[in-house]
């Protein structure tokens, strides 16, 4: 008869286990691309979140009409020009006050000051900025950005929320 083996010391037992590396591994990864896909979903969704809220940069606000002729710098305001809305609202931002914006500046900012009566057409709006094409002048033909707030009547265009719904600002009138 054969003797039972006898047990093996607990050092040898070490020895004969092998660890797995690739399962720890595998779950690292496994975290990580689910970290990687939580921030790319997050980013997906706010971006389609943000573009249902912007307005249509196509349609025009009520307020501005397609190829409208319109005449700005009648009350001796200054108009301010820009090239892109992204330099006109950097100059409004920079300079916020009617006066700050009669002293700037403007040489490297990519804006134009006219003092004088000019007129335009509007093409189309893209949130707080109107692009026109001025018919007028010596500039005639040319396709700027104008601040919405220089356009006549800007009480009746929000940006953010165009066309304002007239009730509620005659509730706020009456009390």
């Amino acid at each position: 008869m054969e003797t039972p083996a006898e047990p093996s010391p607990p050092s040898a037992r070490k020895t004969t286990r092998r660890k797995r590396p690739g399962l720890r591994f595998l779950i690292r990864l496994g975290v990580l691309f689910v970290f990687v896909f939580g921030i790319y979903g997050s980013m997906r969704l706010g971006i389609h979140m943000a573009n249902n809220r912007l307005p249509n940069s196509v349609k025009l606000p009520s307020a501005i009409g397609e190829n409208e002729p319109v005449t700005l710098g009648r009350s001796g305001d200054p108009v301010y020009l820009a090239d892109s809305p992204d330099s006109l609202r950097s100059f409004f931002s920079r300079f916020p006050t009617p006066g700050e914006r009669a002293s700037a500046d403007l040489t490297g900012l990519s804006i134009r000051r006219i003092t004088s009566p000019i007129s335009m057409t509007t093409i189309r709006a893209e949130a707080d900025a109107v692009e026109v094409e001025i018919t007028s002048g010596a500039i005639a033909g040319s396709v700027y950005w104008v601040r919405h707030s220089q356009m006549p009547d800007p009480s009746k265009f929000d940006p953010i929320l165009s066309p304002v719904p007239q009730g509620r600002d005659e509730k706020k009138e009456k009390p």
